[in-house]
């Protein structure tokens, strides 16, 4: 009970969805893994890390900033929150769109070993998470984290369901598996959407607003685009910390390597299981320290903040510790054998996971406190550190993973600093 009082309201029922997903997400490698094998399932593993580069990328800003408008309380109403941002969100999948067409042919060629069915997938996942991230603020911003949880229940069994019905009707099985990743979103944010009209907590049940006349639906535009731009790339940052490393691994491999980035990909799964439920305590943490931090409760803001700190370190150091002493074999024993990696690649995946979920518990402290500008910088800090270290060369997965662990501690440390100057935070 101790440990569950130092997590944010919701976590725990947002963590019941996530457990569920999980399950079901490593339900689904596993199959896709033993049913393709490594070398076809490594495109589908890469449809998997691109849609999370492409998706959770650019659309967590939605997520992100009609979550903490809607809890710190500064919107007139919950219709002039979600209207602009539905609006941003649709223009920002349309381009997303146009842009993954035009590099359509390469995307193909290079990380879909020619399955255009793939591609086609690729879109899904675009429009499916766009809604689900809109979806998934409201509900945060609202308190409802029973719906929040229910997205991941449904996405994850939703997948499943998905390669069982595909499985059916469709003969080729990289496309079965390719369209139950695009379809899963979908089937999230209908469960999402299920009994949402109950009671909500607070102000936020108050009776349906009149429709808001054009004017101020610009103005209200103006208000959010300011910070989503600083939001979107701190994101698309973020995006590329969580995904870039198994597309490195694709990019920098031999000829004799084209199994590597699924290997290395399935490692990184495993040593991120705590970095997946963590996802539970990211969604109620925003929320309740933007709305600390709205109504000047500084010091309360200080201790969550710090409590929480310590116990994610904790976590990591337990998870370091056990991927050092049989993450390899869960690697080997899940996916079998010709997935198989070292203890050192474990050891220093889960440490990258550590310190990553310390940064983004950092990242929501600068949201709240609407610093998104220097968490934007932090991120691309970060990020500067990654092509510094893959230089050096060397083990391509020991590269790749060093590289990975620089910019999570560059990170890291950019975040701390600004945090530490303002007053009554970190000290």
């Amino acid at each position: 009970m101790r440990i569950l009082d130092r997590l944010p309201e919701g976590t725990v029922a947002v963590g019941g969805g996530l457990v569920v997903n999980g399950l079901a997400a490593y339900t689904f490698i596993t199959l896709a893994s033993r049913d393709l094998g490594a070398e076809a399932y490594t495109p589908v593993g890469l449809l998997w890390a691109l849609s999370f580069l492409l998706g959770p990328g650019f659309f967590q800003p939605l997520e992100q900033e009609t979550a903490r408008v809607i809890a710190g309380k500064s919107a007139t109403g919950l219709r002039s929150v979600v209207r602009p941002a539905a609006i941003l969100g649709g223009s920002l999948a349309l381009a997303l769109a146009v842009v993954a067409v035009v590099a359509a042919p390469w995307m193909v060629d290079s990380l879909f070993a020619g399955q255009d069915i793939l591609f086609v997938a690729l879109l899904l996942v675009l429009v499916g998470l766009g809604a689900g991230h809109l979806v998934r603020g409201v509900l945060a911003g609202l308190g409802r984290f029973g719906g929040y949880g229910r997205y991941f229940i449904g996405d994850g069994i939703g997948r499943l369901l998905l390669v069982g019905i595909g499985s059916l009707v469709l003969t080729d099985d990289v496309a079965v598996y390719g369209l139950a990743v695009g379809g899963a979103p979908f089937l999230g944010v209908a469960a999402a959407l299920t009994g949402r009209r109950t009671a909500a907590r607070g102000p936020e049940a108050s009776p349906p607003e009149p429709d808001i006349v054009a004017p101020g639906r610009r103005a209200e535009l103006a208000a959010l685009a300011p910070a989503m731009g600083f939001l979107l790339v701190a994101s698309v940052s973020t995006a590329i910390v969580l995904n870039v490393s198994p597309l490195t691994v694709e990019l920098l491999a031999g000829p004799t390597q084209r199994d590597e980035a699924g290997r290395f990909l399935n490692a990184l799964l495993v040593a991120r299981v705590p970095l997946f439920f963590f996802q539970a305590v990211q969604a109620s943490l925003l929320p309740k320290l933007s709305s600390l931090a709205a109504d000047g409760h500084l010091e309360e803001f200080r201790h969550v903040l710090a409590r929480l700190l310590a116990l994610v370190a904790a976590l990591g150091v337990v998870a370091v510790a056990a991927c050092a002493v049989a993450g390899h074999l869960v690697v080997e024993m899940a996916f079998g054998a010709e997935f198989a990696v070292g203890r050192r690649d474990m050891v220093l995946l889960a440490a990258s996971s550590a310190v990553l979920m310390i940064v983004l518990s950092l990242a929501q402290a600068l949201i709240a406190q609407r610093c998104q500008g220097r968490m934007a910088l932090a991120w691309l800090a970060g990020l500067c550190a990654f092509p510094v270290v893959l230089a050096f060369g060397g083990d391509l997965f020991l590269r790749v993973e060093l590289a990975l662990l620089a910019t999570v501690v560059t990170a890291m440390v950019a975040m701390a600093v600004p945090l530490a100057r303002r007053p009554g935070l970190l000290h």
